[in-house]
């Protein structure tokens, strides 16, 4: 199920969280990255973030986003999808796709 991220408040509430810091679940999942996403730094500063979270990454540029194949415990990889969504301050992120995997 793919989940956008404009409104992420709205999306996860407190116990989902509480939830998921109680019983974390290794999991693997794809975030999207859109708008002016194509700046040389942001690729490292993903990675660099992934890992202060624990959660391994790699990034692939296409033409109209920039794609983050990860695996980590789920609260880590929606706080990475979190932090993308904010990036450096020479990026503009308009629009994130959140695609959870069942595979670990």
């Amino acid at each position: 199920m793919m989940r956008s991220f404009w409104n992420l408040g709205s999306e996860l509430n407190a116990g989902e969280l509480m939830s998921a810091h109680l019983n974390p679940v290794a999991s693997k999942a794809t975030i999207s990255l859109f708008g002016d996403v194509f700046a040389s730094d942001f690729p490292d500063w993903i990675l660099r973030h992934a890992q202060k979270l624990g959660v391994r990454g790699a990034v692939e540029r296409f033409d109209d986003r920039l794609k983050v194949t990860a695996s980590g415990h789920n609260v880590m990889l929606e706080a990475l999808a979190l932090g993308c969504s904010l990036g450096p301050a020479s990026v503009m992120v308009e629009r994130i796709e959140f695609e959870p995997s069942d595979d670990a």
